[in-house]
């Protein structure tokens, strides 16, 4: 089942997922597509401590907690709301001591705004947050764009995939990558949190590399999206993004996560 909303220049359809939370796809700005799908596939969550206790059960490890979200764990309905120049839907997910609110904002200007609202609390004060956003924007159709990320004051194109993490340098506009197509000149900015020390995964698409079963893989040291980056060409080419924030806990929150996305169109 899936939802469309049309208005301030966007068209959306949503729906929600039995583990990504809420699932965008076929997303629209002034007449033209700029998003085939986008989705929060999990937040994982890093305790710095062992020998925890959780539910008053002994615990041995508690390193890495992956708490999908979804229909089992939502616990409220989905809200549509307009404000000045635009619209968000927002919808509550919590599983034992954690609590999220997942949104996306639209604005008729172009901007929109995928955001995690990190409620806490934990199992106790020393852990680290991991929400990972996957976009697969369709600028005018799949091919012919590039990725590019900005650095030594300059925009510089990506040819191949891999890990491109927030220096602390961006442009004027405060954006630090990009993806372009070069036919329409259709155009994506990503400005990150600069509280959340945000990094890109910039990969070619393929149909199998989307949502994996778990955060791990088989091998212990492997984890995704990073062991989905090779050294494959990707200029030209049809690209995933993978967007991951890692925020720590402390006395500041709720914490709102996630990036400033322009759209030029």
């Amino acid at each position: 089942m899936y939802n469309v909303i049309e208005k301030n220049n966007w068209k959306v359809h949503w729906r929600i997922t039995e583990s990504a939370g809420l699932s965008l796809f076929l997303v629209d700005y002034k007449g033209k597509r700029i998003l085939w799908e986008a989705a929060l596939p999990y937040v994982t969550v890093d305790h710095q401590t062992r020998d925890l206790s959780l539910d008053n059960e002994d615990s041995t490890d508690h390193g890495s907690l992956w708490l999908p979200m979804g229909e089992r764990s939502q616990t409220s309905s989905v809200r549509i709301d307009d404000f000045r120049g635009g619209f968000e839907i927002s919808v509550d997910f919590g599983t034992h001591a954690y609590g999220y609110t997942q949104v996306w904002r639209f604005h008729e200007d172009g901007r929109f705004s995928p955001w995690l609202i990190i409620h806490g609390h934990g199992v106790h004060n020393s852990h680290t947050y991991h929400p990972h956003w996957r976009f697969d924007f369709d600028l005018n159709g799949a091919d012919n764009d590039i990725v590019e990320r900005f650095s030594n004051g300059n925009w510089e194109t990506i040819t191949n995939e891999g890990w491109f993490p927030f220096t602390g340098e961006s442009d004027e506009n405060g954006a630090v990558w990009r993806q372009a197509d070069t036919k329409s000149k259709t155009s994506i900015t990503i400005r990150p949190h600069l509280w959340e020390d945000a990094e890109l995964f910039a990969l070619r698409y393929h149909s199998g590399e989307w949502i994996p079963p778990s955060p791990q893989g088989e091998n212990s040291n492997e984890t995704f999206p990073a062991a989905y980056a090779g050294s494959e060409d990707i200029e030209g080419k049809d690209v995933a993004l993978w967007y991951v924030a890692h925020v720590h806990y402390d006395t500041a929150f709720p914490f709102t996560a996630g990036p400033w996305i322009q759209v030029s169109a």
